[in-house]
């Protein structure tokens, strides 16, 4: 019985995640979406995420008080009279994500917009327009499915460690740049098949594989390089005088270091609110 009860989470987050990218698929092929309702959506989804991601980010802060938080390499670089100058210093995990987000999320808005109000009508046969009704519905069923992958991550909040909080905000930095890329092989696909379901098709199946891969389980990187990349070792070493499977073993060491720095959890006083 409580093994069954253990595996009650990832069941969870299956079901979430499968539902979440149900909607805008049932919406388009079961209700007649358009093209344009079911990028607006998937935009919608984007925003959603990046807010509630960073509501995960706040809460386990502020209950773990990992290191992690505050100790994001931050590089700022100046240029004065052709003389470029390079500084270091430290960002908090929140900034560094809403950094990557929101610029990358807006652009794909406005690569959405062109799109929905410029290329498709040119392309297709049936308005392809935004349909406020059928976005109300979608937003309102994918929010709910949002909402339960919220609740089930909220479950132990407290003992999850910064790795893990690490996880859930690159996988949603990689459903972005997916969403980005699939514009542009998207609009590929239209112009050579003139149908804009190409466009959904290669959208939905792209980002629906990337959700479910996120799923598998972190495993630990192995210490020693691949064998196929043995042979770089034969073209000698580098400045410092290491060898590629040597460079290799130790960026491996140095990001399993850096794991465990930032799982430290920081005495009063250290760190920011």
């Amino acid at each position: 019985m409580s093994s069954a009860i253990s595996r009650l989470p990832g069941l969870g987050r299956l079901l979430q995640a499968l539902g979440v990218n149900s909607v805008p698929a049932a919406g388009y092929f079961g209700e007649g979406w358009s093209v344009g309702t079911t990028l607006a959506l998937y935009w919608l989804e984007t925003v959603a995420v990046i807010v509630l991601i960073s509501l995960r980010i706040v809460l386990h802060r502020r209950l773990t008080r990992r290191a992690g938080h505050w100790n994001v390499g931050l590089e700022t670089r100046t240029k004065v009279a052709g003389r470029t100058t390079v500084r270091h210093g430290k960002t908090t995990f929140l900034v560094s994500f809403l950094a990557v987000m929101i610029p990358f999320t807006a652009a794909h808005g406005l690569f959405l917009g062109l799109l929905v109000f410029l290329v498709l009508p040119e392309h297709a046969q049936a308005p392809q327009g935004i349909s406020l009704d059928d976005l109300r519905d979608g937003t309102v069923a994918m929010g709910g499915f949002l909402a339960l992958g919220l609740l089930l991550d909220l479950v132990g909040l407290r003992e999850r460690p910064f790795r893990w909080l690490e996880r859930v905000a690159g996988r949603a930095q990689g459903r972005m740049f997916v969403t980005h890329l699939t514009i542009i092989f998207g609009m590929a696909a239209m112009a050579v098949w003139s149908a804009p379901a190409a466009l959904f098709g290669v959208f939905v199946g792209l980002k629906t594989l990337l959700d479910l891969g996120g799923l598998l389980p972190d495993k630990e990187p192995s210490p020693d390089p691949p064998r196929w990349l043995a042979w770089l070792d034969g073209l000698g070493t580098s400045k410092d005088g290491l060898t590629f499977s040597a460079h290799y073993r130790k960026s491996i060491e140095d990001e399993r270091l850096q794991r465990e720095s930032n799982e430290r959890p920081l005495a009063p006083g250290e760190g920011a609110a």
